[in-house]
């Protein structure tokens, strides 16, 4: 399930496996930060994505623990941003042929 590999690799910050996952115009939009007081994030494209998580990951700025896939596109887990705590749930739009992702919507719960 395309869920299930998300977590994985999320758990294990895995950057370059996440970007994989990814079709090449693939997209994360992340509303959680806003309750820091940041902005959402919105990254866009397979090597945006590996970026961006190489560095959020590699300077321990973002991590996920406690997940629980729901189904094929759903998962819930608990996010953290430098510390701050948010019970988030993520959305997966899989691409045409189903077999990467389109795009992510990550949400509060």
């Amino acid at each position: 399930m395309l869920a299930e590999e998300y977590l994985k690799v999320m758990e294990n910050k895995d950057y370059e496996g996440l970007a994989a996952l990814f079709d090449t115009n693939g997209s994360i939009n992340d509303y959680c930060p806003n309750g820091k007081g940041e902005a959402a994030y919105h990254v866009y494209g397979k090597e945006a994505i590996n970026m961006f998580f190489r560095n959020r990951f590699t300077f321990g700025h973002f991590s996920i623990s406690k997940a629980v896939c729901l189904d094929d596109v759903n998962a819930e887990f608990v996010a953290s941003y430098d510390g701050y705590l948010v019970f988030a749930k993520a959305t997966l739009e899989k691409s045409p042929t189903g077999e990467k992702i389109r795009r992510v919507q990550i949400r509060p719960r």
